[in-house]
């Protein structure tokens, strides 16, 4: 029996490493050193070390690297603090100071909340202490507008390959700074790791064979615009340490020594890890929550398909425009014809020409290329005003989608492991099998001296504590999804009024600039079609 829960012990171990040293990334070589400096041969055997001792050391080592990685970071940064403005640069450090002393006191209230739990609990639900986000002093101001100006292509080598380059400006500050779409699509990657419960906006997909058409790139660059922006948007992400790297690192070799440093920044999996602006997230899990999850994954799925479709309509739309646009002028140059055939028959007669006839096939011209053109114009708002943005806003919901499939998924690990581990508990119950019930013996004893060990409620909340405290955090993340859900749903629908009505009031200004161009059309070619109708001595004698 001793023998085979050492097997269970020592198979939990490994799973414990390879699942938080090995799958996350960290470096096995530095691990075995640390865990030597710990105890002698401690990287090496691992039955020197209980499982909850191997716990602590790996909490531990993970904190340090974490540490490490953040003063690579900072050290890595300074180096190239000239390319900022001297004036910005002194008001960053002095703001950091400020910012860094004001964390410093929050977590000293947060040590004292955590004498006690780190969870306050609530109305069913929970105030999770988590870490605070560090605010840029220099990113505060409501009036910094961050955009991309141009894109241009940059030749290849010899070993390397061409490829488009995206200007980056951040104003008034006045970082200006080169990225590829791989830097996007970086940034983006690295979001969603740290920032888990948080929708990340959307960038295009990466297109396997390259495409080089200028509506194509307009429309790539569009694209990543409004990625940058929802970013900025979110107070939380607009601080992050990287994407303020990604704004203001204008060196190349720097900012892909900072790309190199991020490689070891792993995804997100603990409460206690998340970052927020005040050190604290919520955890929520109650019926009229779970009621309105799942209205909402309905009325997103539903809103999805209706993107689907005004994405179709205004790609039609813009076929419709350009068959329309080249049915005019197609019937323009009839007209340019039929004055060919007039003005043609007028030079061959001595007599009887008849002039206004050639006036009026080059006024019917003149009216239907103008009309024409006013129609081409429409083709590019259409692009722009509709079909870009359509796009964005579908890709939005494909993503708020994806976020609501974690939190599908998180419900599902949690159900599984609970499930497992209450057949698992009621077989340790049935057979009264203390010895793996991963209890101190003393505490098995006490529990055994007062008939405890025969009360089912009380023995599953002692039994197997390592796996009830993951279930613990699982039912924890879940609840955190679910209050997100809430949060990232509400912020969608939100943005949804605020966007679509700013954007629509400039389509329809759009839309009034161009029926008063085609008005003066009409009124020009009515002044023009009226003189044709009445002798010259008429129009004189009216005038």
């Amino acid at each position: 029996m001793d023998q085979q829960n050492n097997c269970d012990e020592l198979q939990q171990k490994e799973i414990l490493l390879k699942t938080e040293i090995i799958d996350k990334g960290y470096d096995t070589e530095k691990f075995i050193s640390f865990m030597e400096q710990q105890k002698e041969n401690g990287g090496q055997d691992i039955d020197m070390w209980t499982y909850q001792e191997l716990i602590q050391a790996i909490a531990s080592f993970q904190q340090l690297s974490s540490q490490q990685l953040d003063q690579q970071f900072q050290a890595n940064f300074s180096d190239r603090k000239s390319d900022i403005e001297d004036k910005n640069l002194q008001y960053v450090v002095q703001q950091q100071e400020n910012s860094q002393q004001k964390i410093e006191n929050q977590n000293k209230e947060q040590e004292q909340l955590l004498n006690s739990e780190l969870n306050i609990i609530s109305n069913q639900s929970k105030i999770h202490l988590c870490k605070v986000q560090d605010k840029k002093q220099i990113l505060k101001s409501d009036e910094i507008n961050v955009f991309i100006t141009k894109y241009q292509r940059i030749s290849g080598g010899i070993f390397t390959s061409s490829y488009y380059s995206y200007t980056v400006q951040t104003d008034p500050i006045g970082w200006t700074v080169q990225r590829r779409y791989s830097d996007f699509l970086w940034l983006r990657e690295l979001l969603c790791k740290i920032y888990p419960g948080k929708s990340i906006a959307p960038i295009p997909k990466k297109s396997v064979l390259k495409n080089e058409n200028e509506l194509y790139l307009q429309k790539r660059m569009k694209f990543l615009d409004n990625f940058l922006k929802s970013i900025f948007k979110c107070e939380l992400l607009r601080h992050d340490k990287w994407f303020f790297a990604f704004l203001s690192s204008k060196d190349e070799k720097d900012f892909k020594q900072i790309q190199k440093l991020s490689t070891q920044v792993q995804k997100v999996t603990k409460l206690e890890q998340i970052i927020s602006i005040d050190g604290k997230i919520q955890l929520e899990n109650n019926e009229n929550l779970i009621a309105y999850n799942l209205e909402a994954t309905q009325l997103i799925n539903s809103v999805d398909i209706c993107y689907k479709k005004l994405r179709k309509d205004s790609k039609q739309l813009l076929l419709d425009f350009d068959q329309l646009s080249n049915t005019i002028f197609n019937m323009g140059s009839t007209c340019a014809e039929l004055y060919q055939l007039s003005n043609k028959f007028n030079q061959s007669i001595p007599q009887g020409k008849i002039s206004k006839l050639d006036i009026l096939y080059i006024s019917m011209n003149n009216m239907l290329v103008q009309w024409g053109n006013n129609l081409t114009a429409q083709i590019k708002i259409v692009q722009e005003e509709l079909c870009y943005f359509f796009k964005f806003h579908h890709h939005s919901i494909l993503v708020l989608k994806e976020f609501m499939k974690q939190k599908d998924q998180a419900q599902q690990e949690y159900e599984r492991f609970s499930t497992r581990l209450e057949l698992k508990k009621n077989k340790l119950f049935t057979t009264q099998d203390f010895n793996r019930w991963e209890i101190p013996a003393i505490q098995l004893k006490a529990l055994q001296d007062s008939n405890l060990t025969q009360n089912k409620e009380i023995s599953f909340q002692i039994m197997l504590p390592q796996e009830t405290e993951i279930q613990e955090d699982l039912k924890n993340f879940l609840s955190y999804y679910n209050s997100q859900s809430n949060v990232e749903v509400t912020r969608l629908l939100e943005n949804t009024v605020s966007e679509f009505s700013k954007h629509f009031t400039t389509f329809c200004s759009l839309q009034k600039e161009q029926i008063a161009e085609q008005k003066l059309i009409w009124d020009q070619s009515i002044v023009n079609l009226t003189n044709l109708q009445y002798p010259k001595e008429l129009i004189k004698k009216s005038t």
